[in-house]
């Protein structure tokens, strides 16, 4: 929906350009360095310019590219679903680790297979090559029988499963599949395992014997105990088919009724199978797997705590009982020294969509105890500890700090998605590495890489995304900014509904390039007619109406411009404005004279269009321009007065335009009296502003408590 509503929609640019996008970011560049571009994308006045470490965006390499896949992701076929996959190789070795942790206790042997010891039973000295109608007398289980045999010949003579010699086998073998044991059954889904990968998960022999196999098995599902069940979910783990058979899905929904009785090694087991379908069923109470999780947490290991999580992380179900969270951390902290990088990961991934605000301090505290074994994590793990307070603006700047100076020696090796989510983290805390100073610079260096070019094109966001962090950290390469503006990485974006939120950060970008770009810029700029239309559309409004119908942020913003109003003299001096069109919330202006006395905002401002850029009007002498922002309770990174990344951006970007610019900090302004929210707003004022205070707090509360008292004789 975002998606369309970005740009307008047309039809998507082709299998042509999906299969060459591996040279769009050359092509950008390229057009960057020559100057040739679409006038309709250049701002007025633009000069090419060339800026030591700033245009050196390589375009001298041309990488090779596959026809799907990308740079650092791995080319590998399912087991045997047949199908290449180009999956990310830690999603893979997520799961390959959660596995192996239950074949490595004894209480999963039973129900578990090993990747090594698939069907070990020697068949393969009876295999015979039989004609279609030879098969279709035989008995189902000479059937069967002969296909196990001709599966274990594989291994000593790899067979394509496609020819047309076992169709007739394939057929014969699939209709018959209800009239075997179920221990012939099971035997021939782990014969299914040893045939070479077909092309796909379609191919006309394979298609037949998978889905005749995942009908059987879902039909006599519910004649299983649990442990049979879970073999049999095994096996298709095995085969790479759980996420497409509806075996998985069906075990699992069936089994979430049980959830509450389940033992520890069953609760641990049945969400690694939810972890591969990527689905926990709406109808198991959160309530009661959380309880259950509370009994069984002290009789399982971390490890086996790891794979919960994953569960939990994997279909978005997260924890809501603070109590678990807490068992939870301090069974984390207590077992660090002997926890995986792998199951720790995934115990961070949770914690970080989990903990509510009222537990933040046990978040800060978990990071005081990660700290001293940063050194051995990989980099992955590294990452995840570096996000675990984001959502909740923790910040631990010795850990992020250690972590920002071994990424940095090691850029290289990292991927795009690791690099842009640092970026974040450094952006979000407003952070410059002690230990790298130079951070930012050595990122912008390793996008231009031109062995990131690939990787790039496959991950246009990631790309787009570490340029607007640079940018709201102060820096803007100019070759960068380009690439991430150029045309064919915006129709990148937009071909992906994954992407719906870029709109607004390509706004930001070329917004910037107006506030802060260097006077010759010539790269690519979005046309007037498309940010014209992001605006409108990412656009905050200006608050208006009943107070109920308001955010939190509306209502803030709102109060504190009466208060003010008080304070300069009536409500005809302030006015609320997106003076910043690209950034959502809007801020409060008002004018001084160059005496600090309020003076009434200019009709020319006020009559500005509502996304074009407010900046004070210059030929209109004597006047002080001033911003308020009011920055609310996600403002500030947690127990601090600093001001989150963006917001800091806010305020150097409103100077930059000739604004004097205060800052209300919520914590300071809120659950106070009214003299008090006075007083925070005055010394705000003496910070920031030219508005000369004297006298006017007490005017100020002499008009507030009379608005006040009459507004309660209104009610009644």
């Amino acid at each position: 929906m975002c998606a369309q509503r970005l740009w307008p929609t047309v039809q998507a640019l082709g299998r042509g350009l999906i299969n060459n996008r591996t040279e769009i970011i050359q092509q950008g560049v390229k057009a960057y360095n020559v100057q040739n571009f679409n006038n309709g994308h250049l701002g007025q006045g633009h000069q090419q310019s060339h800026v030591v470490g700033h245009d050196c965006f390589s375009t001298t390499q041309r990488p090779t590219h596959t026809v799907r896949g990308s740079f650092n992701k791995v080319v590998t076929r399912s087991l045997h679903s047949g199908t290449v996959f180009f999956v990310k190789e830690f999603c893979d070795s997520e799961n390959e680790h959660a596995h192996a942790i239950l074949r490595s206790l004894p209480a999963y042997h039973e129900t578990t297979v090993a990747g090594d010891s698939v069907l070990n039973h020697s068949f393969y000295q009876h295999a015979v090559q039989l004609s279609d109608s030879e098969w279709a007398r035989c008995s189902p289980e000479e059937v069967a029988n002969g296909f196990i045999a001709m599966s274990q010949l594989c291994r000593h003579r790899p067979m394509d499963l496609e020819e047309s010699q076992h169709s007739g086998l394939c057929n014969t073998l699939s209709s018959k599949l209800t009239q075997i044991s179920d221990n012939q059954l099971l035997m021939v889904l782990s014969a299914l395992s040893l045939w070479p990968p077909t092309d796909g998960t379609t191919t006309p022999n394979f298609v037949v014997l998978w889905n005749a196999l995942d009908q059987a098995c879902t039909e006599r599902m519910r004649r299983w105990d649990m442990g049979k069940m879970f073999l049999v979910a095994d096996h298709w783990f095995a085969l790479r088919l759980s996420r497409i058979s509806m075996y998985n899905v069906r075990m699992t929904k069936i089994l979430g009724r049980k959830v509450t009785s389940m033992a520890p090694t069953q609760l641990v087991q049945y969400l690694f199978y939810a972890n591969l379908s990527r689905k926990l069923e709406p109808f198991i109470v959160k309530k009661e797997i959380e309880k259950r999780l509370t009994e069984v947490l002290e009789l399982i290991s971390i490890e086996e705590l790891g794979v919960i999580a994953m569960g939990f992380f994997k279909t978005q179900t997260f924890l809501e009982d603070e109590k678990l969270i807490e068992v939870i951390i301090k069974k984390t902290k207590d077992d660090l020294e002997f926890v995986s990088d792998a199951s720790l990961c995934a115990i961070l991934k949770l914690l970080r969509k989990s903990v509510p605000v009222t537990q933040w301090k046990l978040l800060h505290e978990l990071l005081d105890s990660l700290q001293p074994h940063l050194d051995r994590l990989n980099n992955m793990c590294l990452l995840q500890v570096a996000l675990l307070g984001n959502d909740l603006l923790i910040f631990h700047p010795q850990v992020i700090d250690t972590i920002a100076s071994k990424f940095a020696n090691e850029m290289t090796v990292l991927r795009l998605k690791d690099i842009e989510r640092i970026t974040f983290a450094l952006m979000l805390y407003n952070y410059v590495p002690p230990s790298q100073p130079d951070m930012f610079n050595l990122i912008a260096k390793e996008l231009r890489r031109p062995e990131r070019l690939l990787e790039i094109n496959h991950y246009p966001k990631c790309f787009v995304s570490c340029v607007v962090y640079l940018m709201t950290m102060g820096l803007l390469p100019q070759d960068l900014i380009s690439a991430a503006l150029q045309p064919s990485m915006l129709n990148l974006l937009k071909m992906s509904r994954n992407y719906t939120s870029m709109g607004r950060e390509v706004n930001e970008l070329d917004w910037t390039l107006d506030i802060e770009g260097p006077p010759n810029y010539r790269g690519y700029r979005l046309s007037r007619e498309m940010r014209t239309q992001l605006t409108k559309q990412y656009m905050g409004n200006l608050p208006t109406g009943p107070s109920k119908n308001l955010t939190h942020q509306e209502r803030l913003l709102l109060e504190v411009k009466d208060k003010l109003a008080a304070l300069l003299g009536g409500l005809h001096l302030i006015t609320i404005t997106h003076a910043l069109p690209h950034i959502q919330n809007p801020d409060l202006i008002f004018c001084t004279t160059n005496n600090g006395d309020p003076v009434s905002l200019p009709q020319e401002y006020l009559g500005l269009a509502p996304t074009s850029l407010k900046c004070p009007i210059e030929h209109i002498g004597g006047v002080q321009w001033n911003a308020v922002i009011v920055a609310g309770r996600n403002s500030f990174i947690r127990n601090s007065d600093t001001l989150r990344g963006n917001i800091d951006m806010k305020k150097r970007q409103l100077n930059k335009l000739g604004y004097h610019v205060s800052v209300v900090p919520y914590m300071e302004y809120t659950r106070k009296s009214l003299r008090a929210k006075l007083c925070c707003l005055e010394r705000c004022l003496n910070e920031g502003s030219t508005l000369d205070t004297s006298g006017r707090l007490d005017n100020a509360w002499v008009v507030l408590k009379g608005q006040a008292e009459r507004q309660e004789e209104i009610n009644g």
